[in-house]
């Protein structure tokens, strides 16, 4: 119940944070440095289970293991520049001139964009068991055996809506760090642009899941 908490916090935060354009921006480096926080204690948690994919190597563990470092990678990425760049906690510790390196800027937008993918796969790649400690926490084992066609559908619009988002954010010109002040997205009201953050998360998600039972999961089960 603990674990399955603090991913839903974290998950809330980093939605939160891609929606920076709808909040003050203090409280986007308050929330940032609440994520940080969390981002720490999900991987303390987690250590253990992420050093035992380095032993007994799979193709399936091998491929766990890259995704989570390049997420790890990218959200050190993302939490240093959000120290640098810091108009107001963290402003005393750092240049103006390094506040304002475009480089940066361009980075801390676009590695967001690459965690959003990231987190997809890895909850794709998790998914029988987050699935069984969700509806087992729930009460919902029953219901879900009944309406699994709903929960499948649901899923399939909300990645629509991710798709969606794909194109609205221009997020291939984003991860490709390039000079975007603002996208058709970013006009949408908070909790639409919410939305296609969590669609785009749950597309990935998708595609992971698809992933591990087409290649790895395939023959052992």
């Amino acid at each position: 119940m603990r674990n399955i908490l603090l991913d839903a916090i974290l998950f809330a935060l980093f939605v939160a944070e891609m929606s920076f354009h709808h909040l003050p921006k203090i409280l986007h480096e308050v929330l940032g440095v609440a994520m940080a926080a969390a981002i720490i204690l999900h991987v303390a948690i987690n250590w253990r289970r992420f050093t035992s994919l380095l032993r007994n190597v799979t193709p399936q563990k091998f491929f766990n293991a890259e995704i989570d470092l390049a997420l790890i990678i990218c959200a050190a990425a993302v939490l240093f520049n959000g120290v640098v760049l810091s108009n107001y906690l963290f402003a005393d510790f750092v240049s103006f001139e390094l506040r304002r390196n475009m480089t940066l800027h361009q980075l801390h937008v676009a590695a967001p964009y690459a965690m959003m993918i990231l987190i997809g796969v890895h909850l794709g790649f998790h998914w029988r068991e987050l699935r069984q400690r969700l509806l087992k926490t729930s009460g919902l084992e029953e219901f879900y055996s009944r309406r699994e066609s709903l929960f499948v559908t649901a899923a399939v619009m909300l990645a629509a809506c991710g798709v969606a988002g794909l194109y609205l954010n221009r997020v291939g010109d984003r991860l490709l760090m390039k000079h975007i002040f603002a996208t058709p997205a970013t006009d949408l009201p908070a909790a639409v642009f919410a939305l296609l953050i969590i669609g785009g998360v749950i597309f990935f998600a998708i595609i992971g899941f698809v992933l591990d039972e087409k290649f790895f999961r395939k023959g052992r089960d």
